[in-house]
């Protein structure tokens, strides 16, 4: 992506090997690795307060709440298999006007389908138009033209998440294309920030910052898993790429991940026993400028 006056600090170089050799090779691991999603991807949607946050916070911003109204459109990028938030959404917009959701896997989307039919309740029941679809975040206007302002909401759990930032950036553009002007994006980020701080308070961690597995300066983070790292942003980097965006913030604020199950599977997951160190994320809430 090209910086909108030249000023190098806030772009990062690309060290993925996957994503610099091939995005398709990126994809096809992703659907190797993932091909069991219940046991090996990670989402944040299972819990309700996650879902509520991005739909219905009316407890602590009601002006943030996604109106019920059939003029309503929501795209959901990178959903993955899960269709927790879907149902959220259903639930408390009942006569929304359409739930775009769509993955670059084709197992995550398979995934989601086959649980959509096999869910039970209201939100299941309706008539209410909902799709599920292959698409690269990367490439919704130029793979679909159509979908562009088409949107009036954008709801993002954590698939802004390519180790090339490049290729993040390109899914941050896309998703302001897609909207409508006034549309909104609402969505959590992972931040370098958080195991910045996981490093200096859990004394076995802090080989983290020394060893190079967490980088501030390129805003990466050590995955074991890919054995590759992701980019997670600081506030002022991400603030930045939305902007050029051209997305004017609303707010961004710190969510603690300190209920169950988030708090004991992260405590397994990095070994501790601190009941105060648990993950946080960043919840963004952008909006598109006005032509």
């Amino acid at each position: 992506m090209t910086n909108t006056n030249g000023d190098r600090k806030w772009l990062i170089p690309s060290t993925h090997p996957l994503t610099a050799e091939s995005p398709d090779l990126e994809k096809a691991v992703w659907d190797e690795i993932h091909q069991d999603y219940e046991k090996s991807a990670f989402s944040l949607t299972p819990s309700l307060k996650i879902c509520e946050m991005l739909v219905c916070p009316s407890h602590q911003s009601p002006s943030f709440n996604i109106p019920n109204s059939p003029e309503v459109k929501v795209l959901i990028p990178g959903c993955g298999s899960e269709i927790y938030l879907q149902k959220t959404l259903l639930e408390a917009c009942p006569q929304i006007g359409q739930i775009y959701c769509t993955d670059f896997s084709q197992v995550g989307i398979e995934k989601a389908l086959e649980k959509w039919k096999q869910a039970e309740g209201e939100s299941r029941l309706n008539d209410q138009q909902i799709v599920f679809e292959m698409v690269d975040s990367t490439e919704f206007t130029e793979k679909k033209p159509e979908l562009a302002e088409k949107f009036d909401y954008v709801l993002i759990v954590n698939s802004v998440v390519s180790g090339d930032d490049e290729i993040n950036r390109k899914m941050i553009y896309e998703f302001s294309k897609v909207l409508k002007p006034g549309g909104k994006i609402y969505g959590f980020f992972q931040s370098t920030l958080c195991y910045v701080e996981i490093c200096y308070l859990s004394r076995q961690h802090a080989h983290c910052m020394t060893e190079g597995f967490v980088d501030v300066a390129h805003n990466k983070v050590w995955d074991a898993e890919w054995q590759n790292a992701q980019i997670y942003y600081t506030p002022l980097r991400l603030n930045r790429i939305f902007k050029e965006a051209g997305m004017k913030r609303l707010s961004m604020e710190i969510d603690f991940l300190d209920s169950e199950p988030f708090a004991e599977m992260f405590q397994q997951m990095i070994g501790h026993d601190d009941p105060d160190i648990y993950c946080w994320q960043l919840l963004v809430r952008y909006e598109k400028e006005k032509v």
